[in-house]
This record gives C-alpha cells, structure tokens and sequence, in this order.
C-alpha cells in the first residue's frame, strides 16, 4: 500500500538578486519550465508554479543573481 507524504513544507524558490542581474536572459534560457521572465530589464519568477527546481538556472547566470537555497530535511 502507498502512502502519500503530505505537504506540510514550504516551497522553497529561487532567489534572483535584482542588484546583480544584467537581464542578458541566459536564465530563461536554462528554464525548460518556463517559470522565469524578463520584467524592466530584470530577471523575475514570474511563474513560481512552474518551477520544477531543477537548478539550471543557478549555473547559467553569469553574474551570479540566482541563488537556490537548499532545505535540509532530517528524516
């Protein structure tokens, strides 16, 4: 029988530091998702149903305005 976890967790979601983002677009890019966006120049998750924290994102950002922070879960 299966059981399913239930979720109780905060979604946890990418961080963009709006003061290191050039807006070049690479991150977008790396969402196959479709969760990130372009707004004014900057890099926004415009779509944070969509993100499938698959961390493509983080290593395509050139200037480093992308941080995933990680849970870390004791079972």
């Amino acid at each position: 029988q299966c059981h399913r976890k239930s979720h109780h967790v905060q979604t946890i979601l990418p961080e963009i530091d709006e003061a290191l983002c050039n807006g070049c677009g690479k991150c977008l890019s790396a969402c196959e998702a479709g969760a990130l966006a372009l707004v004014d120049g900057k890099a926004v998750l415009a779509r944070p149903d969509r993100c499938e924290y698959d961390a493509a994102c983080e290593p395509a950002c050139p200037t480093g305005a992308i941080q995933l922070p990680f849970a870390i879960v004791l079972g």
